[in-house]
């Protein structure tokens, strides 16, 4: 049975007053929530039984079962060295219960307090390792706080012995590694995941040695982790890592020693390697990859075509080796006269001496008979301009999820694994008559209930289980808990017959605001107060106890803020009549405006998107809602948005089931995509800054699957998402770029307007655009030309922008392929002067001589049938 809050006090209360041990206490928390811990923690402040008593296990648990990771991990391991010094006798005593009590805490708790409480290994020896593995190993805590990978390293190099030579310490590392496989599984293969851990000086500096001699051991003991040592270290120097966080990854990568035939099998990464960033990077790359070109196992194809990427670069040396890689390949007539034709498209940006290497290149190349294309002024491929009128409406009838597989979608969305799209089809299904529901898909929406706790939470999936619970058969079984326990436990044939009693779901009361009130000041209308006490307290050496010298009171709550967000559209859908078609098409006037983003739970999202206005779409010619708006007005109505600004951030990033909320609001907006992504700005700017964002790519998937012609909040919400911080994010952005190419609705000029308004916003970065622009323009030759046309609208804004290089290099090479010349800017032409990599590329940009390539040809098909097919 689950406690209430009322109960739990009362079992806290009696546990004080007697010496039970931990089970007291651990009966009072079983089962609570953060929210009722938090409450709970009011009641007895985490750290007054560790204050009072010192690290006994019911302090400890206590402690870790109601603080805060700060809090616990700071009063474990105290900063003060004297409080340190008395505690550290008795740290492996105190390990059993805190461990207990953090098995407890929800996952997101567990995983900040071992990124913190990691960071006192140093000083909490024989505690804070032994509880931090264990929560990473038994608990699910992932291995990806550089604070406990680095713990990690500290604590194998102690196992090693301090007083040992580094080759004797390496050998027992090995061997230890060896007993404890998971290590290698879950922490050490995470080196190569986590940014920072690359360039860690315990890594590369302090204990460098050790290391590697602990890994030539590894490798010489087991072939198959050498193997993986390799490619591991390969995938991390192509991940989005500064070029000064890869440095262990090069010299683990060069003690591995890849054979010829080891290269050749992973060339797709190397040759991959050339177009990164680091310059090491890349000449790691080159270097293995010659051992592949001497013993004649390379793609010669695919090098020379990533060749043109090293020769954009600015450093003499890389450009010099990929010279030399490309005189050594083994190649026939039709690939030296690529190579000819790739040197010189080059050879007039390059300095006098790597001139004469290339010239030769050429010559050897030019021996080739072959006719060269006559020089063309401006585009000689025809290429149709994207097209101005929507495409057929694609939208189908709702189907009613039939009886046979609403079992299967229900079961999907409880697992938050569905498409939010089915959502409708499955709530027809539910009320067009009695389905029959199994006890154990019954059991698994009170699982949910009970999981998604919080009773405001706007999940789909939990709405969508009290949806479920409270049917039955017209039997009026109020209480949810009861009705799933005889569910539960009636012997049933067939299952539980549900759709048929009125619905009493669990409401989405909008969202909530904290609220604080001063003694004597009155409560805010609406909202749910409670009183609070906590104390200030000095510490008294002399004593060696914490006295009190301030007591405060306070009284605070929840306020709950209407809203009609999608959020709470959707909620109205599992306690009323669903919406089973997609709301029509609406035409609107959009206007860019600039807003501050309003106040959220605790206060505005700053540390995830700043305080700065930032900008979002409205409809200034529609009159605002009145409290007899239909679903339709309030399902399109934007202007709310700048005022939950920080709600809708914070939704995207902890709403569970959010990714089923977008794709639902995506099926009801089909044919009004430009309302969707004024509605997930909030997301989109948040993942700009910060990973993990959730929804975006179902949002995607949307915009770039859209009929009707893009309008301006589409194309800026696809500028923002072309620079998310995530790279996956990234790579989404670009399939749905090309999506709308292919399908011949992408204009380049009204998407280069929104990339320049963002990045004078600073929410879009250059080198961002350009890795998504690059992906973008692989997937399709029209792609890949409307890519071009959107650079060339970006160029002459260029200027200051930081990273603008990559872009022009980018425009550079597309430009060749296409062989469509793009005039350098006037803004740019003073920049094309020097050695730098933005004038190689604008000298480049502007050697490009028009005439027609089978890339263009090829685009202008494409976009013709696009065309053709949707006329």
């Amino acid at each position: 049975m689950t406690l209430d809050l009322s109960a739990r006090r009362a079992l806290v209360r009696d546990a004080l007053k007697t010496d039970t041990g931990i089970e007291a206490f651990r009966a009072a928390l079983d089962g609570a929530n953060e929210d009722d811990r938090a409450a709970l923690a009011r009641t007895l402040p985490p750290s007054r039984l560790f204050t009072s008593e010192g690290p006994t296990p019911r302090a400890c648990f206590v402690l870790t079962a109601l603080g805060k990771p700060k809090l616990v991990a700071e009063t474990l391991v105290p900063p003060d060295p004297r409080l340190n010094d008395k505690y550290a006798v008795h740290h492996g005593s105190m390990v059993t219960a805190v461990i207990d009590a953090a098995a407890g805490r929800e996952p997101q708790w567990r995983a900040e307090f071992v990124d913190r409480f990691a960071l006192f290994a140093w000083w909490g020896a024989g505690l804070v390792w032994p509880v931090c593995r264990t929560l990473v190993h038994d608990y699910a805590v992932p291995p990806t706080s550089r604070t406990y990978l680095r713990s990690f390293v500290r604590e194998l190099v102690a196992i090693g012995g301090n007083e040992q030579p580094d080759k004797a310490r390496g050998q027992v590392i090995m061997e230890y590694l060896v007993a404890h496989p998971e290590l290698v599984e879950c922490e050490f293969w995470a080196f190569f995941r986590v940014e920072g851990m690359g360039d860690d000086y315990l890594l590369t500096d302090w204990w460098a040695s050790a290391w590697n001699a602990a890994l030539e051991a590894l490798c010489a003991v087991d072939p198959a982790f050498r193997s993986r040592l390799i490619i591991h270290s390969l995938d991390a120097l192509l991940r989005d890592f500064p070029a000064k966080a890869i440095t262990w990854y090069l010299r683990v990568h060069r003690m591995a020693d890849p054979t010829p035939d080891e290269v050749a099998a992973w060339q797709d990464r190397y040759i991959a390697v050339l177009a990164t960033t680091p310059s090491t990077a890349v000449g790691l790359a080159q270097d293995m990859l010659l051992r592949a070109v001497k013993a004649g196992c390379v793609d010669v194809n695919a090098l020379i075509e990533a060749s043109n990427a090293v020769f954009m670069r600015t450093e003499k040396k890389l450009v010099r080796a990929q010279l030399g890689l490309l005189g050594a390949l083994k190649s026939d007539e039709s690939q030296r006269c690529a190579i000819s034709d790739l040197v010189a498209s080059v050879i007039d940006t390059l300095p006098p001496d790597l001139a004469q290497i290339a010239a030769k290149l050429t010559t050897d190349a030019g021996e080739v008979t072959r006719t060269a294309p006559p020089p063309v002024a401006g585009n000689p491929v025809a290429i149709p301009a994207p097209r101005r009128t929507p495409a057929p409406p694609s939208s189908t009838p709702l189907v009613t999820a039939a009886q046979a597989e609403l079992p299967d979608l229900i079961a999907e969305q409880l697992e938050g694994t569905g498409d939010g799209a089915d959502l409708p089809r499955i709530l027809a299904g539910l009320g067009a008559s009695s389905v029959m529901l199994s006890p154990a898909l019954a059991e698994r929406a009170e699982e949910i209930i009970n999981a998604v706790w919080d009773e405001d939470n706007a999940s789909p999936r939990r709405q969508l289980a009290a949806r479920i619970l409270s049917g039955g058969q017209g039997r009026g079984r109020s209480k949810l808990g009861r009705l799933v326990g005889q569910l539960g436990r009636r012997p049933q044939e067939d299952g539980q017959a549900v759709g048929s009693a009125t619905v009493s779901a669990v409401r989405f009361r909008g969202y909530r605001r904290y609220v604080i009130v001063g003694l004597g000041e009155a409560d805010p209308a609406g909202a749910a107060m409670s009183d609070h006490t906590w104390t200030t307290s000095t510490h008294n050496h002399e004593t060696g106890e914490w006295e009190v010298t301030k007591t405060t009171h306070s009284r605070s709550g929840f306020l709950h803020i209407p809203t009609h967000s999608p959020a709470a559209l959707l909620a109205e859908q599992f306690i009323g009549k669903p919406v089973t078609v997609p709301l029509p098409a609406a035409t609107r006037q959009w206007e860019r405006v600039l807003r501050p983003p309003g106040a959220g739970v605790y206060s505005s999202s700053g540390a995830t998107i700043g305080k700065d206005p930032k900008a979002l779409w409205i409809t200034p010619a529609e009159p605002p809602l009145t409290d007899q708006a239909s679903f339709a007005e309030r399902a399109l109505d934007v202007a709310p948005v700048a005022e939950e600004f920080s709600y809708r951030v914070t939704a995207s990033r902890e709403q569970d089931g959010y990714d089923q909320l977008v794709q639902w609001a995506a099926w009801l907006l089909q044919d009004n995509l430009d309302t969707l992504a004024a509605h997930e700005h909030p997301a989109l700017y948040a993942a700009t800054q910060v990973v993990n964002v959730r929804g975006v790519a179902p949002l995607l998937t949307a915009l770039g699957g859209g009929r009707e012609v893009p309008s301006v909040p589409v194309y800026s919400a696809l500028a923002l998402a072309s620079s998310a911080k995530e790279a996956t994010h990234r790579a989404q952005a670009a399939e749905a770029v090309a999506r709308l190419a292919d399908s011949g609705l992408l204009d380049p000029e009204s998407f280069a307007t929104e990339l320049v308004a963002h990045l004078s916003d600073k929410f879009a970065m250059a080198g961002r655009l350009a890795q998504t622009f690059t992906d973008a323009a692989s997937i399709s030759a029209i792609s890949g030309y409307r890519v071009l046309q959107t650079l060339a609208a970006l160029l002459p804004h260029l200027t200051g922008v930081t990273g603008a290089g990559k872009l022009v290099e980018l425009t550079a090479r597309l430009s060749a392929d296409y062989g469509t010349p793009v005039p350098v800017p006037a803004t740019l032409a003073s920049k094309s002067k020097g050695s730098s990599a933005l004038a190689v590329s604008l000298r480049a940009l502007d050697a490009v001589v028009g005439h027609p390539t089978p890339l263009a040809q090829e685009a202008a098909a494409q976009a013709s049938e696009a065309l053709a097919e949707h006329r």
